[in-house]
């Protein structure tokens, strides 16, 4: 087999876990002029009543997919699967289900191992994987060096099915399939 491919696209809805319909979205508000970008699959937080692009160590509450707006030049609604500073406030759609499972990609430098399975990590969220602007989608990983106990911000449920990304092995960049443990509606 070959190694997994180093290619993040930040957090992915797969499936859910337990009864109901999934891969439903929700409306929140991200405020005008917010000046962080937010990206296809990055993991949002709140922020006093609006949401912003979360970082690691934060309570999440869940995984933007895009947002509309009333572009305040052409006042034409405006649908983006990525968001960057505009003069209006913007309609942001989110994953927020406490029980949505999610793809995403371990980092760089550390193996990944079966073992890893009910262990958790936070995000690796740095400049260097800022989303694309091209193509909108995220670059957000799981921080694999910190896989373990305590409780972090996502629990690695398994790995990918896609057969060209779930190599477990020393080269790392596996795939992992996880749920938000620390997610701002799982305490209540």
């Amino acid at each position: 087999n070959m190694a997994n491919i180093d290619a993040p696209f930040g957090l992915n809805p797969v499936e859910k876990i337990g009864s109901g319909p999934s891969g439903k979205m929700m409306n929140y508000r991200i405020a005008s002029g917010e000046t962080n970008s937010i990206f296809q699959g990055d993991a949002v937080m709140p922020d006093s009543g609006f949401i912003q692009q979360a970082t690691n160590n934060a309570d999440l509450l869940g995984v933007f997919w895009g947002c509309k707006y009333d572009d305040p030049t052409t006042n034409k609604p405006t649908f983006k699967n990525q968001y960057a500073s505009v003069a209006t406030n913007a309609d942001a759609f989110v994953y927020d289900d406490p029980y949505q499972v999610f793809e995403i990609q371990g980092d760089s430098g550390t193996a990944s191992l079966d073992t890893q399975v009910m262990q958790s990590a936070d995000l690796a969220n740095t400049t260097a994987l800022a989303g694309s602007t091209t193509t909108g989608v995220s670059k957000m990983e799981l921080d694999s060096s910190d896989l373990g106990a305590p409780m972090q911000q996502m629990i690695v449920q398994g790995f990918s099915g896609n057969p060209e990304r779930n190599q477990i092995d020393a080269d790392g960049h596996a795939v992992y399939k996880v749920l938000i443990s620390e997610h701002v509606y799982s305490n209540l």
